[in-house]
């Protein structure tokens, strides 16, 4: 590149708030191609902060620039506060909801003998170990199931994505469940293909794996909108929670 080519070049660099420095990243055959280079090369540069600043200085845009950073501290400020309020607000209620209920038990057993504030004290150690109990066992249960859909619909050819459409409250009737929906969801597409075939004159498209039936179709099914038989079990409990 001569020389007269590289002064453009720098010139039009430092005109657009860039480094001369860049000019080497310019290759150019003639002077009508350099302005949209260092256009492009504005949009690939990272600024430092000093330079952005400065390029927000030259554009008029300081003040402007400046009031936006302002806003956008002062907003984080006010989401800070209140996730702290909220965080103070929630420990206060959850300390006097808990003083309430030392109150009241005291006040219950205040007239207890020890023996019978040890029989009390127990009762209620093993009331809070029940429920933990009881809280792990659910969730070991739901764990199970979960996994026992997911193989099912994997076994089906259906992704374990579907699972959530999949409500049973047995074990034994997730298979039965997990058919319904397939066979549903089959439907739904040979019904697309027909009517595609009635209305259009076009051919059916290109056959899809069952692992492949989009999440519209399944969601049709599962909240009862499909022109299916209707055999499947989940449909009306999904339909509810949605």
């Amino acid at each position: 590149m001569d020389e007269k080519l590289t002064t453009q070049i720098k010139t039009a660099l430092k005109k657009a708030g860039l480094d001369e420095g860049l000019a080497e990243k310019i290759k150019v055959k003639d002077e009508s191609q350099i302005e949209a280079e260092v256009e492009k090369l504005k949009g690939k540069v990272e600024l430092s902060p000093e330079q952005f600043a400065e390029a927000i200085k030259k554009a008029g845009l300081d003040e402007s620039y400046k009031k936006f950073l302002q806003s956008e501290a002062d907003k984080r400020v006010t989401q800070a506060i209140q996730t702290h309020d909220a965080k103070l607000a929630k420990e206060k209620e959850e300390a006097a909801a808990k003083a309430k209920a030392d109150e009241e038990k005291n006040k219950k057993q205040a007239n207890m003998s020890e023996t019978e504030k040890t029989i009390a004290n127990l009762t209620e150690e093993v009331k809070n170990l029940t429920g933990l109990v009881r809280g792990l066992g659910e969730s070991t249960v739901k764990a199970k199931r979960e996994t026992l859909i997911k193989d099912s619909l994997k076994k089906a050819g259906l992704s374990e994505g579907f699972s959530k459409y999949i409500t049973v409250e047995k074990d034994e009737d997730i298979e039965g469940s997990v058919k319904s929906l397939k066979d549903e969801v089959l439907g739904l597409k040979q019904i697309d293909i027909d009517k595609k075939l009635k209305e259009d004159g076009g051919a059916p498209a290109k056959g899809e794996a069952a692992g492949s039936m989009n999440e519209e179709l399944i969601a049709k099914v599962a909240s009862g909108e499909g022109e299916t038989a209707g055999t499947f079990k989940g449909k009306k409990l999904i339909k509810e929670e949605i």
